[in-house]
């Protein structure tokens, strides 16, 4: 089975989001949980040096850590407007994309978006909402042509809106 192109896979998603969607998506990205990506990774090297005591344990080890980070953390596509931004929860273990709920939506003119510096796996966005609250998520980074997928909602998301 051949594996779509980013852009292909842009289109299936906006297909799917669209009709829930009361305005014109002008682009759509990911986010993670603040910090997944990073703590996979030290999962990932915490296991590999248990292996060397004892290649099972380590296997079952870095099995129950992505298990648990897995099943605590969130992923979003998220679709970004003129107005309004939608979070639709994306599958945490894989599988096709439907939309499942309702999203969570929030006013652009609400909300205040700053990126942090990119690093090797993800970049943070730090939410200020006008009531004062905050929110943290991840951009990750994708590879060959998906490492550019988010990109545009990041730059709608660090524009402010009308």
């Amino acid at each position: 089975m051949k594996i779509p192109s980013a852009e292909e896979q842009r289109q299936t998603y906006l297909a799917e989001l669209q009709p829930h969607v009361a305005e014109p998506i002008l682009a759509i990205g990911f986010f993670t949980s603040a910090g997944y990506l990073a703590g996979l990774k030290g999962d990932y090297a915490e296991a590999s040096a248990l292996r060397f005591l004892s290649p099972i344990f380590g296997r079952l080890y870095r099995r129950g850590k992505v298990n648990a980070r897995v099943d605590a953390s969130r992923n979003d596509l998220v679709a970004v407007t003129d107005t309004s931004v939608y979070l639709f929860e994306f599958p945490k273990r894989g599988g096709a994309f439907s939309v499942t709920g309702p999203p969570t939506v929030w006013r652009r003119s609400d909300i205040t978006v700053t990126a942090g510096a990119e690093a090797k796996y993800a970049q943070p966005l730090h939410v200020v909402f006008s009531s004062g609250e905050t929110a943290d998520y991840d951009i990750s980074n994708g590879a060959g042509d998906y490492a550019t997928f988010s990109d545009a909602m990041r730059e709608l998301l660090l524009s402010p809106s009308d």
